[in-house]
């Protein structure tokens, strides 16, 4: 911790999530030990590229696979692929997309998200469909499709929880992609957080989706990465418009023949990866797709167990766990739920005292519920054992107010 205490920096124990704004998530050995390889040893990333793919392809399943930093720019560089082609005039006008096809269908009842707006960083515009209370019907999806349709933006995380509360229809991907398809266009599907159970990785290609986009800190890899399984030629064209594609290498070693040294003009040039965060997500996936979840569940019910027989003993508090399968959406998750007996606001405060405190604790309030998450939703452990202590010990001060 000595270079945090230099910054004036304080740590994070991490209660509440695999998320962006905390780094997402912490390495393993095995990962770190790829990464710190990679950081150590120059490699031509071309090539490091070309063969991480093939490593996910064998893993996953999947015709081809590139490694982007991060799902966001995953989509923005396939939303390119599938207006721009490998077409190097058309390359190099993007954001510039005037007499290309442009327009990607989405439904709004599932852009709650936001993140849909990868698919206009390369200059695509977005069409609604649908309604976001009564939903989209399949013929709406198709009636939406004009000569200026480049594709199909699905995003997966919103087929239950917060959007089945809405009583909405939503056309699942299986019939967006026949709609699509029949028209001749590609699908795209954000599926950030599919990553456990494990079948996520083959769920949607092996549906046909074109392109699909996973993040890496879901399964253990580094904050800065995503992956993206499909088409081998939609892949190889996001390789083209990625930062690798333009100063790719030799023409013979290019995927598009060219000439040798002509650079491609990538719009996405600044989009770089460094090569431990390449080697990192082919590391994570390799151990997340080995990993045995259930004895990470084991663990983290012992550690329930422990915080409930502490929390237990405070006057007017009670726990309530909250198990694996037990929260729509969140398949892998395993929380303690301190149930207090104080109107939601008092349990806000003790968050906020929670997180100000030296190290910061990070957990949520749900009503008069102060939830400490001890596995992420995807199934990941969080706070480290070496933690264990100290969140018992301070949210025990914190409880007792």
């Amino acid at each position: 911790m000595g270079f945090y205490d230099h910054l004036g920096v304080k740590r994070v124990i991490n209660c509440y999530g695999t998320y962006t704004l905390i780094g997402g998530h912490t390495f393993s050995d095995q990962v770190r030990a790829a990464m710190d390889e990679a950081d150590r040893n120059f490699a031509w990333l071309w090539e490091l590229e070309e063969k991480a793919g093939e490593r996910i392809c064998e893993l996953t399943g999947a015709e081809a696979a590139f490694v982007a930093p991060g799902v966001f720019a995953a989509l923005s560089m396939g939303a390119a692929a599938c207006m721009a082609g490998t077409d190097r005039d058309n390359m190099s006008r993007l954001p510039d997309t005037s007499g290309m096809r442009n327009e990607f269908i989405v439904q709004r009842a599932l852009r709650d998200f936001k993140y849909d707006r990868s698919m206009t960083v390369a200059g695509g515009s977005l069409v609604e469909v649908g309604d976001e209370k009564r939903g989209c019907a399949a013929e709406e999806l198709e009636a939406a499709i004009t000569d200026k349709t480049a594709g199909f933006h699905y995003m997966a995380h919103g087929t239950t929880g917060n959007w089945a509360s809405k009583e909405c229809s939503i056309v699942p991907v299986d019939a967006v992609i026949e709609v699509a398809h029949r028209n001749g266009l590609p699908v795209m599907v954000d599926a950030a957080f599919q990553c456990y159970p494990k079948d996520g990785f083959t769920r949607y290609t092996s549906k046909g989706a074109d392109l699909v986009a996973y993040s890496c800190k879901y399964f253990g890899g580094p904050n800065t990465a995503g992956i993206l399984l499909g088409k081998k030629k939609l892949v190889e064209a996001v390789a083209l418009h990625s930062f690798v594609g333009q100063e790719g290498g030799p023409g013979g070693r290019l995927f598009l023949e060219a000439e040798p040294g002509k650079m491609h003009g990538s719009v996405f040039r600044g989009y770089k990866m460094d090569r431990s965060s390449i080697a990192g997500a082919v590391a994570s996936l390799e151990e997340h797709l080995a990993t045995d979840y259930e004895a990470i569940f084991a663990k983290a019910r012992l550690k329930a167990a422990r915080m409930t027989e502490k929390w237990s003993k405070v006057p007017g508090v009670s726990t309530k766990l909250y198990d694996v399968g037990t929260v729509p959406d969140e398949p892998g998750r395993i929380s303690l739920h301190i149930v207090l007996d104080r109107n939601p606001e008092e349990v806000d405060d003790i968050v906020k005292e929670l997180m100000a405190g030296d190290p910061s604790i990070w957990a949520s309030a749900e009503g008069n519920h102060l939830v400490v998450n001890i596995t992420s939703f995807r199934g990941l452990m969080l706070a480290e054992e070496k933690d264990t202590e100290t969140i018992m010990e301070r949210v025990s001060e914190a409880l007792r107010g």
